[in-house]
Parts: structure tokens; sequence; C-alpha cells
């Protein structure tokens, strides 16, 4: 691998883009076949809250952590951009009737607490450049999926709710890919390990796998976590 930071940096992000272009979404398969319905939807947005939630504080702390520089505009820009998607995504759950998920039965709600463990463990650890080369793979994974997601529901003639295809039809965060390459840059420049920055964002994409995998009930009991009477929780 070429000695240069620069260099070093886009060779992480060209691989990622080619591991990126091989990943299998297990609910946008289901989409394409017609199979998914208001539950599978129900549950992805249970876990999104879940990582909403946890990703707001993480980022923060990552702020905090590393106020300065491109790693610096990078935190500050996502934590503020995710706190004004909170009401759309809000408002995604009220009309799908998705109620919030709790740890209290680990079991049932298997994955949906993958991507926040993780997102978590990086705020309080990562490097600059793993945090940002992670959180580059996850806004390039998750936006692309879901705005085929949402061509895949209409597609296929699912009924979704329209505060669902309005949150969920999302362009490509160009400014949000390009902050994170240049804060990849930035820490392997200042001397972050490369080797570590691959294997955080390991660790946030198995996290991201598993989130698509419990919103697609992929390997989950029949009797597994979906919205519940009011009065009760999982």
């Amino acid at each position: 691998m070429n000695a240069d930071p620069a260099a070093i940096a886009d060779q992480l992000i060209a691989r990622q883009e080619e591991i990126l272009g091989q990943h299998e979404n297990p609910l946008l398969r289901l989409a394409r076949t017609g199979r998914a319905d208001r539950r599978n939807l129900r549950r992805m947005v249970q876990a999104v809250l879940l990582c909403m939630e946890s990703e707001i504080v993480a980022y923060a702390v990552l702020l905090a952590r590393f106020p300065r520089g491109a790693a610096g505009a990078l935190f500050a820009e996502l934590n503020s951009t995710l706190r004004a998607l909170k009401p759309g995504l809000e408002a995604c759950a009220q009309a799908l009737g998705a109620l919030p998920l709790v740890p209290a039965d680990p079991a049932r709600a298997d994955g949906a607490f993958s991507f926040p463990l993780a997102v978590s463990w990086m705020g309080l650890h990562a490097e600059p450049a793993a945090a940002a080369l992670a959180l580059r793979a996850d806004f390039a994974a998750y936006a692309r999926d879901c705005r085929e997601l949402v061509g895949a529901l209409t597609d296929a003639g699912t009924g979704v709710p329209e505060e669902f295809r309005a949150y969920y039809d999302m362009s490509e965060p160009a400014r949000l890919l390009t902050l994170a390459a240049a804060a990849v840059k930035e820490g392997l420049r200042r001397g972050d390990d490369p080797e570590r920055a691959v294997s955080v964002s390991n660790l946030l994409m198995s996290g991201l796998h598993a989130f698509w995998r419990f919103a697609a009930e992929a390997g989950q009991p029949s009797s597994a976590v979906e919205a519940v009477p009011h009065g009760r929780r999982v």
C-alpha cells in the first residue's frame, strides 16, 4: 500500500466501495419480490428510532473528542443533520404505528441493537479516521438502500404511508461523503492506524447488516418484535 496518507485513504475508500457494491440487503430482496409488508416497514422504523437515539449522542461525543479540523466539521454536520431529520422519522413512525423498542427482551429484538452498540462504542473509542471511514460506508450504503427500497416498494405495488415514502426516498448525501473522505485523509495524515480504521468500519457495517436482517425478519422467530398495543413494550 502506498505510504502517502492521502493515497492510503483513497485506497481504503475505493476498497470500501467495492465491498458495498457486493452487499445484499434482505429487506430490499423481499421488497423486489413483493413480499415486504407494513410489518417489515414498522420493524425498520422501530430500529431506526433506536439507531438515531444512539447516533445523536455518539456524534456529540465524537465532536467533543475531536472538535477541530475536518473531523470536527463532519461530526458537527452529522449531529445537526440528524436533529433536522428526527421530526420526519417520528412522523413516519406514527403513520406506521411503530412503538419504541427497549432492551427488555434482547432475544426477541436480536439485530435491532447491533448498530446502536457499534456506533456507541465508536463514539467512545474510535480515532477520527476510523470513525469517518465507518460513517462514510454507512452513509453510502444506507442512503442507497433506502432509495432503492422506496423504488422497489413502488414497483411491486406495496402500499406504504406517504410519510414513509417522503422520509426514505433519500438522495446521495454528497456533502457528508465529502466531509468523511476529508476526515479520513486528515486522520491518517496525523498518524491514525489505517488497519484500525478498516476494523471499525467493518464493525459498524456488521451492525448495519444486522439492522436490515431485523427489518426483514431474517432468522427471526414468528413472535419477533413488531408494533404492539399501547401500554405494552417489547
